[in-house]
């Protein structure tokens, strides 16, 4: 008599919207993969982002970058609260979500199609990063002042 074998998990199948994410951002020269949930990670100039796409609406775009900048205390923290209202004065797009941890930045909106985001995604992470720069910037000149 054998020993029953645990089958070693099965891999995820990206959702049709992930593989085209995946195609798009291989061939824009990034290496995207996919993670546990379904969701598209890559890296972009030092920093790791993931693009929502196991949804069932491929219409609803989701960007982010998470916890770009740990806080170490609560001083910190209203110190980002503070960097943070600058830097939407400055950037009109996307969202930086102050946690206990850390910061996250990100853009979320509904498009008009399950393709529009081919269109906006490039200029959508160029926006993203605009935002997290401002917020560095602002959380670096608290601290010279």
């Amino acid at each position: 008599m054998t020993e029953p074998t645990l089958d070693a998990p099965s891999p995820l199948i990206p959702t049709r919207y992930a593989a085209d994410v995946l195609d798009f951002l291989a061939e824009e020269g990034f290496r995207p993969q996919l993670d546990d949930e379904g969701d598209v990670l890559f890296k972009f100039e030092g920093g790791t982002y993931f693009l929502i796409t196991s949804e069932e609406d491929a219409s609803y775009f989701a960007l982010y970058y998470l916890r770009f900048w740990a806080l170490e205390d609560p001083a910190e923290r209203l110190r980002a609260h503070e960097a943070a209202a600058q830097a939407h004065r400055r950037v009109r797009v996307g969202r930086l979500t102050i946690l206990d941890d850390d910061v996250t930045a990100s853009i979320q909106a509904y498009l008009p199609d399950g393709e529009a985001w081919r269109g906006v995604l490039m200029r959508n992470l160029s926006g993203l990063q605009a935002l997290v720069r401002t917020f560095r910037e602002q959380m670096h000149a608290q601290l010279e002042n």
